[in-house]
């Protein structure tokens, strides 16, 4: 089985200096094309609610593969989800199986086992022809079965490199054979 991380993988690859966003950055800052950063829940679902918001405006080739540690985690905006699934080509949604969420003919449950690398990362990655884009974050404190935190402290990337966005989509492609 691929015991892959995305966040080993690419964090690395991404240019520039890690910056300490906190609990509250900005918008701009959160769009931002290529950022390393150090952050809390709050900012990753700002910066996830952004890069969604343009799979909701028109249908895309896009294939979107999103990692939510646990499936459950993903109910709260699970509505959002099945409408992006319109839209686009695939979504791959990758957890531990904590919960049976609503099916849809796009989207593809990958239930990953308990200690795989992939549940101690929160990522997303869209991978279209025009407008690719990525975050992955790595739970520095850890990640037990109590409802999400607010103040769980992340460090990760964001990147619309095409290299990095390849990369993760062939790396989580084989996660995803390895599972079936």
């Amino acid at each position: 089985m691929s015991e892959v991380s995305i966040y080993e993988s690419i964090f690395g690859a991404v240019d520039g200096e890690v910056e300490d966003l906190g609990g509250e950055a900005d918008e701009d800052k959160l769009n931002s094309m290529s950022l390393k950063f150090e952050s809390r829940v709050s900012n990753l679902e700002d910066m996830c609610y952004i890069m969604e918001k343009v799979l909701l405006k028109e249908p895309s080739d896009a294939v979107v593969y999103a990692g939510f540690q646990k499936v459950s985690r993903a109910r709260a905006i699970w509505d959002r989800y099945l409408d992006i699934a319109d839209n686009v080509e695939q979504i791959y949604l990758f957890g531990e199986k904590d919960d049976d969420l609503p099916g849809h003919e796009n989207i593809e449950f990958v239930y990953l086992p308990e200690k795989h690398p992939l549940v101690r990362e929160w990522f997303l990655v869209i991978d279209k022809n025009i407008g690719s884009n990525m975050m992955v974050a790595y739970d520095q404190d850890g990640f037990g079965v109590e409802d999400l935190k607010e103040d769980r402290n992340f460090r990760g990337a964001k990147t619309s490199h095409p290299d990095h966005i390849d990369e993760a989509s062939d790396l989580l492609d084989e996660v995803i054979e390895d599972l079936a």
